[in-house]
C-alpha cells in the first residue's frame, strides 16, 4: 500500500468513527490531512458514514481541487487557516460532537481539571467568536485559537482538532467531547473539583517537557521557541514559590 492509499484509508476510518459515535450527522464535518505538498480532503455533500477512498479528493494548499470526484466543502477556510497558522499540523478534523458543540453554542471555554488531560490538551480549550462561514475574520479567529490549544470550538460550527497525524488530531477531538459530556454530568449532581493551583502547575511543566502545545513547539520561529522556554520557567518559578512560600 502507497502513502497516499493509507492516509485515504485513514480518512476512510476516521470519518466511520464520527459517524459511529455520533459526532456528525447528515453531511456534518469533514477531514483533511497532509501529503506532498497537497491535501488529501473529504469532499463535500457526503454523509461521512458514505466515505470511501474513492470518494477522497485532492487539493493544492490553496484549496484548489486538483483531482477526485466531489468538490470541495464549504468550511476548508478554517482548515487552511490551520495549516497557515500551525506549520507543525498535518490533520484538521471538524466535527459536530453534541456536547462540545453545545459548549460552543454558550461561549463557555473549556478548563479540563483531570490530570491527565491537562498534560494531554493543555489547561483551556477555547471558544472563538461567532462568525459565518467563508467570513474574512475567519483566521484571524482559527489563528488566535491555536496559539492557544490543539483544539477549539467555533459557536454554531462545531469543534476542531489538530494533529501530527489523524490519530492524533482524532484523540484530541475526542478528548475534549468526553471532557465536555464529564463535566456537563457533573454540573448536574453538584459543584466541579477545580485542581489547586499549583497541582495544575507541576501538570503544565510536565506537558512542557513533552513539547505538547503550540506554546512548547518550535512552530515558526526561535520567538516561539523562546516564548515557549518562557513559559516554562514562568511555571517552575511559580511552583517555587507556591513550594516555599516568601520564606528565605
Amino acid at each position: 500500500m502507497s502513502r497516499r492509499d493509507y492516509l485515504k484509508a485513514e480518512i476512510v476510518k476516521v470519518c466511520q468513527k464520527m459517524d459511529q459515535k455520533g459526532f456528525v450527522a447528515n453531511h456534518d464535518g469533514n477531514v483533511t490531512v497532509k501529503f506532498d505538498g497537497t491535501l488529501l480532503a473529504t469532499p463535500t455533500s457526503e454523509s461521512k458514514a458514505a466515505i470511501c477512498d474513492e470518494l477522497v479528493i485532492t487539493l493544492d494548499m490553496k484549496g484548489k481541487k486538483l483531482s477526485g470526484i466531489g468538490k470541495p466543502f464549504s468550511e476548508l477556510q478554517v482548515h487552511l487557516a490551520a495549516y497557515n497558522s500551525r506549520p507543525d499540523a498535518r490533520a484538521v478534523i471538524h466535527a459536530h460532537s453534541p456536547f462540545a458543540t453545545a459548549r460552543g453554542l454558550v461561549g463557555k471555554e473549556l478548563r479540563p481539571n483531570l490530570p491527565e488531560a491537562i498534560v494531554s490538551i493543555g489547561e483551556v480549550i477555547p471558544v472563538t467568536s461567532f462568525c459565518m462561514p467563508g467570513a474574512p475574520e475567519t483566521e484571524e479567529l482559527v489563528t488566535n485559537a491555536l496559539s492557544i490549544s490543539d483544539v477549539f470550538m467555533m459557536p454554531g460550527n462545531g469543534i476542531f482538532s489538530i494533529g501530527d497525524d489523524l490519530e492524533q488530531a482524532w484523540l484530541r477531538l475526542e478528548l475534549v467531547e468526553h471532557l465536555c459530556k464529564i463535566e456537563s454530568y457533573a454540573a448536574q449532581m453538584g459543584e466541579n473539583l477545580v485542581l489547586p493551583s499549583d497541582q495544575k502547575q507541576l501538570l503544565l511543566v510536565k506537558r512542557a517537557k513533552v513539547g505538547l502545545g503550540p506554546q512548547n513547539r518550535n512552530i515558526s520561529s526561535s520567538a516561539n521557541s523562546e516564548s515557549g522556554k518562557n513559559l516554562e520557567d514562568l511555571i517552575a518559578s511559580e511552583i517555587t514559590k507556591s513550594l516555599i512560600g516568601d520564606n528565605p
